[in-house]
């Protein structure tokens, strides 16, 4: 393949190179495994993302450079206005918890389901 693209590395034809860049990316898929080997730590692969390396915390975005976070504007607006949120609701949901909390603390994991206006106010 890599001589077929050598062989017309100087086409000016844009019409013939973009037919020539089709058929090669064809004849590509064409003759790609059928099960291609997935690395291990490769996405799709059995152990991607387990280690905890790799797992970075979420607060670690706010000490990106304002540069950086410029080429993410919807990220970082949908990010701030969830954090805001966050703040204005914290004291509210960690009294709710507390009233709901049986004296013993908690029998299960489970939390306490959301009340009727909280499900109102997010949908």
């Amino acid at each position: 393949m890599s001589a077929r693209f050598e062989e017309h590395k100087n086409e000016k034809d844009m019409m013939k190179a973009t037919q020539l860049l089709r058929e090669a990316e064809e004849d590509f898929w064409y003759r790609q495994h059928p099960q291609p080997y997935i690395f291990p730590d490769s996405p799709g692969g059995t152990s991607y993302e387990r280690d905890e390396r790799y797992k970075v915390p979420e607060n670690c975005l706010d000490a990106w450079h304002h540069c950086q976070k410029a080429m993410y504007p919807d990220y970082f607006a949908k990010r701030k206005k969830g954090k805001k949120l966050r703040g204005e609701s914290w004291e509210r949901e960690m009294k709710q918890l507390e009233e709901e909390m049986p004296p013993g603390g908690p029998l299960t994991e489970v939390l306490p389901l959301a009340q009727k206006e909280e499900l109102n106010h997010h949908l």
